[in-house]
């Protein structure tokens, strides 16, 4: 049986198309996890910073009401009082207190990011084994290719014959699981009241929906 041209010149293209595909495939993937890092992102800066730091604040307070070590007290001794090591210790106090909000704020942020992070490797993983497989593969899609005299037909057909519509079918349904759990669960964290006595159990419930992604999917 003799090949056509056509068929010949199909098969050649799908090669190159394939890797166009693939990079255009990661890119895709990238920026839609991109865009589920920065919901996230915007989610610790936006709710549970200004959470944690009002938190920590009021715990300050009522050690200051009750006359204890506090960062109030260090800074009405530096206002009242005025002096060299009055001042030094507001200034300490007010050092410890922003390097320790910052260091929870940003360890709540890398450990809900965790999850989304290990999501996308192995979705990018998976683009790449797929398309990969594929694309070495080429050789017999050209043998698939003798039996088929269109050239859009063949087409259709040999990506279907050799699975990738199903991959890529599935990627990109995993991706959009990602995003739409990811969505769900940060959607509360707007309406979420950071000054009451129920903000804590309501954040927590949306981390830890959150870092229970990789379970679910």
């Amino acid at each position: 049986m003799s090949v056509p041209p056509e068929t010949i010149k199909l098969s050649r293209t799908m090669g190159q198309d394939l890797i166009v595909l693939q990079n255009s495939h990661r890119s895709l993937a990238e920026t839609q996890f991109g865009n589920i890092k920065k919901d996230i992102s915007t989610f610790i800066d936006d709710v549970y910073a200004p959470f944690i730091i009002n938190f920590v604040l009021k715990d300050e307070l009522q050690k200051y009401q009750s006359k204890q070590s506090s960062l109030y007290g260090a800074i009405e001794a530096a206002g009242k009082i005025g002096g060299k090591k009055e001042t030094q210790e507001a200034m300490d106090v007010m050092f410890e207190f922003q390097e320790s909000a910052n260091n929870k704020i940003e360890s709540k942020r890398s450990e809900l990011l965790a999850p989304i992070l290990a999501q996308e490797a192995e979705v990018l993983a998976n683009i790449k084994l797929s398309y990969d497989n594929v694309i070495y593969g080429n050789g017999a899609v050209t043998n698939y290719l003798e039996s088929i005299q269109k050239m859009k037909k063949t087409q259709g057909q040999a990506l279907e014959g050799v699975g990738l519509k199903n991959i890529v079918d599935n990627v990109n349904k995993s991706m959009l699981n990602v995003s739409n759990f990811v969505s769900n669960a940060l959607a509360p964290g707007k309406d979420i009241d950071i000054k009451s006595d129920t903000a804590f159990k309501e954040i927590n419930a949306i981390f830890q929906e959150i870092t229970n992604i990789g379970k679910k999917n």
